[in-house]
């Protein structure tokens, strides 16, 4: 396929979409400045528009304007000079300082240190760091003296958090940006064109969204902290968390935010506040986390509550499975007799391979399987994954209330919550007893008509029209019913754990699960293997040795 070239202007195009989008759904949720702001935008020339949406794209507020160079700006000049007219940008930083606006660092910090070298020869060591070098500016009593030496035009962009605001109100989330817009209109991006109106938006007033916004700001800057593991700004974040909202999808991303907090504090030993931290949420692992803290301050009978709680009314299976894990340490620390459940053992065959390339471990296993007479697809989680995809593909997209509030979604909002298949109850019982039944319709139209549009559960890069075809012609239907059943029973978290490979051949098809030397059967892969042999589903596990020496 011929690559996409895009007009120079392509940002500009889907900014204007992004405002339309705004204005028509989200209006009565942007204040009087904010619709000043956009009556102003549709004034400025196109050459002023792409200049402000080159600038609120960059990374942060300030910015060197002689550095600037847009090619599809016929005059950045005049495009700066209706900017600062029309108060979108201001090149007062000299008052702007002075209103503690912007801070000696902020202007400096856009200055590399040798430039900054020859600005203050008599002020700054060559040892200096560029760091230790904006400090002794930040410190330095004649802040008048140091901008006075800056001889270049600097700009700062007005209401920068707009851009963030716009976007949150179209996407309904704070991960997607104005690339998404991008990736869709260079074809690495297809969405299906599902059903979005007024009745299907996230936000429904202007506190849920400034709140949203607020919340996205203290977990951005816990991210920042986490990945230098500065766990001084991580403490600092805690006393600055909300309160516990009403609204749920707030709500879900405090204790989302919560929960990562309180597992670092407690990495680096901070207990009592990790424990008060994690008793704030309901989110998993937050139940596991208070044990095990518990654990570690020798509270066994407080923990061992905490496990008994667990399992009285457990979230999933995997917290269920580590609750038991958990009993077991402790059982003896509060004089309790731990008894095990029944454990069980899959099928299993041992292999010794050769493996002079040194491939992967499932590569191999493939490979020996296919010798022996099998179609091989080594595909995990795929398989079923982007069966289910086709099998519901209708389902997925139906235009349900609340599913679909931008054109750039994988799925409907509700996906992985109990909410997906109640809203679509009838809808899906109907279609699994027509896969009892074997009736496929759709499967294969919906493989061909929609090839490569986005779909959270079909992977169109790897899963083939061979591994359709093998599937509907080989697995029984009623087994194909049980395994998507038991998808929609917990669909965040069973469709993970699926045997590496999946095969067929003129007698029938078979999972296998691949194991090097060393590797162990994970809780949720051992539950899948488990469910399988249930509802007599071949599968099997194979443990591989390797006859010449191998890096896997």
């Amino acid at each position: 396929m011929a690559a996409i070239e895009l007009e120079q202007d392509y940002y500009l195009h889907n900014f204007k979409a992004l405002l339309k989008t705004v204005e028509q759904y989200h209006a009565s949720l942007l204040t009087t400045d904010e619709k000043h702001w956009l009556q102003s935008f549709q004034q400025l020339s196109a050459d002023a528009q792409m200049l402000l949406i080159r600038l609120l794209s960059r990374k942060g507020i300030l910015f060197r304007f002689n550095k600037l160079n847009y090619e599809e700006i016929t005059n950045i000049n005049l495009a700066k000079d209706a900017l600062i007219h029309a108060q979108f940008i201001s090149q007062e930083i000299t008052a702007l300082h002075q209103q503690q606006v912007i801070s000696i660092s902020d202007i400096f910090s856009l200055y590399t240190k040798p430039e900054l070298q020859r600005l203050f020869p008599t002020l700054i060591d060559k040892t200096d760091k560029k760091a230790e070098i904006l400090l002794k500016l930040e410190s330095y009593d004649d802040s008048e003296y140091l901008l006075s030496v800056i001889s270049e035009p600097l700009v700062m962009i007005q209401q920068q958090t707009l851009l963030a605001k716009f976007l949150l109100l179209f996407f309904g989330n704070s991960h997607q940006d104005l690339s998404q817009f991008v990736l869709s209109d260079l074809g690495l991006n297809k969405f299906e064109n599902y059903q979005i109106d007024t009745s299907t938006q996230l936000f429904h007033t202007t506190e849920q969204v400034n709140q949203w916004l607020a919340l996205t700001q203290l977990s951005d800057l816990y991210w920042r902290a986490h990945e230098t593991k500065d766990y001084d700004t991580i403490s600092s974040v805690v006393p600055l968390l909300p309160k516990a909202a009403s609204w749920l999808p707030l709500e879900n991303k405090r204790q989302k935010l919560i929960n990562h907090i309180a597992r670092d504090l407690e990495r680096n030993y901070q207990y009592d506040i990790a424990l008060a931290l994690f008793r704030q949420t309901e989110r998993t692992p937050s139940r596991e986390r208070q044990a095990r803290i518990l654990m570690a301050q020798q509270q066994y009978q407080a923990a061992y509550d905490v496990v008994k709680n667990i399992q009285y009314d457990p979230k999933n299976e995997d917290e269920y499975g580590v609750s038991l894990r958990l009993e077991k340490k402790l059982a003896k620390s509060v004089n309790q007799i731990f008894t095990a459940p029944k454990t069980f053992a899959p099928k299993a065959i041992q292999l010794q391979l050769a493996n002079p390339e040194r491939q992967r471990v499932e590569r191999c296993a493939a490979r020996y399987f296919e010798s022996q007479g099998w179609t091989v697809f080594y595909l995990e989680n795929q398989f079923l994954n982007s069966l289910f995809g086709l099998a519901m593909w209708d389902i997925i997209f139906a235009p349900i209330k609340g599913s679909f509030i931008n054109p750039y979604q994988l799925a409907p909002l509700d996906m992985f919550s109990s909410d997906f298949y109640l809203k679509r109850k009838d809808l899906i019982n109907e279609r699994l007893q027509a896969i009892e039944q074997g009736h496929f319709d759709g499967w294969q139209t919906h493989f061909e008509t929609k090839q490569g549009i986005s779909n959270y559960w079909v992977h169109w890069e790897n899963f083939s029209q061979q591994a359709l075809t093998l599937a509907l012609s080989h697995i029984p239907p009623t087994q194909l019913a049980m395994m998507f059943r038991r998808l929609l029973k917990d669909l965040r978290h069973h469709r993970s754990g699926m045997p590496d490979l999946i095969m067929f051949n003129d007698t029938g098809y078979q999972w296998v699960e691949v194991k090097g030397p060393g590797d162990k059967l994970q809780d949720h892969q051992l539950r899948w293997l488990a469910f399988f042999d249930q509802h007599g589903i071949p599968a099997q596990v194979a443990y591989i040795t390797f006859s010449t020496p191998s890096e896997d």
